[in-house]
Order: C-alpha cells, then structure tokens, then sequence
C-alpha cells in the first residue's frame, strides 16, 4: 500500500508522545514493504525540507505562530495546507494515516485527505478532538475507588479555563470534519474511546500503542549512575513536565516518601523550563530539593538507562491521560509502575500484579505505594517482571503494527 503519514511534530523535532508513535508506526509500515511518506512541521525554517529516515520519506514543513491563535489555526493554518493539497495530490495514496494535525497541520488537512487519498483513518492519540486542551478529571475527588469517566465538552468550562483563547466554534467543525472524511478512526485507550463516543466522536476500533521490547535489552547503566549521583532507591518521572502530568504531585509526595526512605530520590527527565524552575521551588518549601535529580530532556540510550537505573517508574497524571507510553517503557525495562486512575493506564497496568493504579489526588495514597515498591525489592522485581511479560505478550510493536493494517485493509475494501 501507499502510506501518507500526517502528523504535527515527529522526531528529532517531537513534543510529545504522538509524535514518537506516529514514527514507530510509520517505520514499521516501510518495513513492511509499504511505501510510506509521512508529512510533518518544524517551526525552525532551518530544519524544513524532506530526507529519507528508516525507509520512511519525511517532509517537513515550516510552520510558526502564537499560541493564542491555536484554536483558530489548528481549523485551517494556511502555512502547510498548500504544501499537504500538492504533497497528496502527487502521491495518491491508498491509505492517509492522520495522528495529531490539531496545531499545525490542521483539521482542513482532513478534507484534503479525503479529496486526494482512497481512503482515510485517523488515530486519536487524546482528547483535542472534542476539548482544547488537556480534559480534566475528577479534581474534587481523592477517592481511592476508580472514577466513572464521562467526560463532556463544556462550553462554560472552556471559556473560564482558556478565556479569550478559546472558540467555541472548533469543536463543532471538528466533529463535522470527522464525520465527513474519516473512514476509520482508532483511539489508543478504551478510556479514550469512551471519552470521545461521549462527545459525539464514532470510534470504529481500539488500538493499544505498543514497544520493541527486543530494544530494551540490558544497558550498562553506571555511567549514567555515576554522572547523576543516584543510589538504590530511585523513582522515576519523565516527560513533558506539567500540571496535567502530576509534576506537583510527585513534589507533594516526597515529604512523606523520604520521611520513611531517607535516601529516596526523584529522577526528573524533561525539559529544565519554567514549570521545572515551580517544580524546584516547590521542592524547596517543602524541604525536599536535595532529593529532587534533574536530567533535562533524555533520549535513546540516555532515557533507556533512566528507567534500569530506576527502582520504580512513577505516571502520576491527574487528566485523562489517554495511553501513557511511560507504561509501556517502564515495563520494557522490566520495572514496576504507580500509574494514575485517570485515563488508559490501568488496561496496561494491573494493579498489585505489575504496579499499583492510584488516585493521585490522594498524595497519601501516592505516596504509600511508592514507599511500598522502594521498601520492598524483591516485589519491585516481581512486578517488574510481571509487566515485561505483559508487554511483550499483549503490547508489541508487531501487534499494534498488524492490527493497523488489517484496518487499512478493511478499510480499503469498503
């Protein structure tokens, strides 16, 4: 089949997880003996242009505006629509494989999808197609039993969390974009799945995202070890660091962490932006910033070696976090997981068998189950091993990769 791959960011230049799943997919597909192309944006002109990575043709198109006319731009961004109609037009591709276009390709690139492309299916990675922004859960609830998530676009709410940034007018003309070109649409979370159905979205399929465990092999971690100055008893907190993610949290719950492991520390991978500079703050009033290891952004062997060097991997969102690929790369290393209620981690991570599942909102109850994991080794090496199997079985990247194409081709036949 012919693949055109449309996704806002991809690596090296990637903001977030779609955007590294977009790739695997896509890396996978080529390997396959499809020929994809895979259309994507920088917001660096120095970095637009195309080159062959993996098999895989990227194109990269520059793209660059404020972010308070996201809501506006991400309808229709005249900067990469001209470039997508004449990309699609060239290729004629069977299949439009559409990811996240909520920021710079934009929903528009949908219609020209249709209108050039056999047929399309498009992977919802979150909630952007119904919420701008990051849908919220339960905030008033600390309850340790696992919330009913139906989640509803609130006008009202939007306007008071995003003001003037906001338009009410998007998601109505998502939502009729969707119904007008998608063929297929394939969410990554039976949570998400809900969610969307919820808001008026059709979901045809679920798709969990998946891992090469076969990369994950073994790493001699000490010189990571030895340049971050970290001990036995590690926990671990990577990626985009915010509110959303649980990073405070995390800060909240050390007190209580280190008052009974004295010599705990929380591994931060991420960006060392403003939000790390409120997180160190935050650390400091509450006594804990000696505690508090800083990486900056880690990737490849560097990232790897964060998770071995690790006794056990925290994802502590407070949103619904559609399918956190912290899940799947904790267990790739074969280490345990306190993951959130909120969202898609508890259909990876089973509770009290591979990690625990809390309510991060209940800071005493985080906090309890890390110290659990931290006391106790040899349960951390169960439940480590617990989850490996688990991805290896039930969430590799062959499977996710297979029951793509069955997609394609069913979709193809319609």
């Amino acid at each position: 089949m012919k693949i055109v791959v449309l996704q806002d960011d991809l690596p090296p230049y990637h903001v977030g997880g779609g955007g590294v799943i977009a790739y695997r997919l896509a890396r996978e597909f080529a390997r396959r003996g499809h020929e994809v192309t895979a259309i994507t944006t920088v917001q660096n002109r120095a970095h637009a242009g195309s080159e062959f990575i993996d098999g895989v043709e990227v194109v990269r198109l520059y793209s660059s505006y404020h972010p308070r006319l996201r809501a506006y731009k991400s309808l229709y961004n005249s900067a990469t629509l001209r470039d997508v109609e004449r990309l699609l037009k060239q290729y004629t591709p069977d299949i439009v494989h559409v990811h996240n276009v909520h920021t710079h390709l934009s929903y528009y690139s949908l219609v020209l999808a249709r209108r050039y492309g056999r047929r399309v299916v498009m992977t919802e990675h979150d909630a952007m197609s119904f919420h701008f922004g990051k849908l919220p859960s339960a905030l008033s609830s600390v309850s340790n039993e696992l919330p009913s998530e139906v989640h509803r676009e609130s006008i009202i709410r939007q306007l008071r969390m995003h003001k003037w940034r906001y338009n009410p007018l998007r998601t109505p003309i998502v939502r009729y974009i969707l119904r007008k070109t998608v063929h297929a649409s394939v969410a990554v979370s039976t949570a998400l799945a809900r969610a969307l159905e919820d808001n008026g979205i059709r979901v045809h399929s679920v798709i969990h995202n998946g891992i090469a465990v076969s990369e994950w092999g073994s790493l001699d971690v000490g010189t990571f070890v030895k340049k971050h100055h970290l001990g036995d008893r590690v926990i671990f907190f990577g990626g985009r660091l915010s509110e959303p993610k649980g990073a405070m949290q995390m800060i909240q719950a050390m007190p209580a962490i280190c008052r009974t492991v004295p010599d705990a520390q929380l591994l931060v991978a991420g960006k060392q932006d403003a939000f790390a500079e409120r997180m160190i703050k935050h650390a400091i009033e509450l006594g804990v910033e000696k505690s508090l290891v800083f990486t900056g952004w880690l990737t490849g062997d560097e990232l790897r070696s964060a998770y071995f060097a690790s006794r056990v991997v925290v994802a502590p969102s407070i949103y619904l976090d559609p399918f956190p690929t912290v899940n799947l790369e904790a267990f790739a290393a074969g280490r345990p997981v306190v993951a959130t209620c909120f969202g898609g981690s508890r259909e990876v991570v089973e509770d009290g068998v591979s990690g625990y599942v809390v309510n991060p909102l209940d800071v005493e109850a985080l906090s309890a189950k890390v110290v659990d994991l931290l006391m106790d080794e040899e349960k951390a090496k169960q439940f480590g091993v617990a989850g490996h199997e688990r991805v290896r079985k039930e969430f590799s990247l062959a499977r996710q990769v297979e029951q793509y194409e069955r997609v394609f081709t069913e979709a193809v036949r319609m």
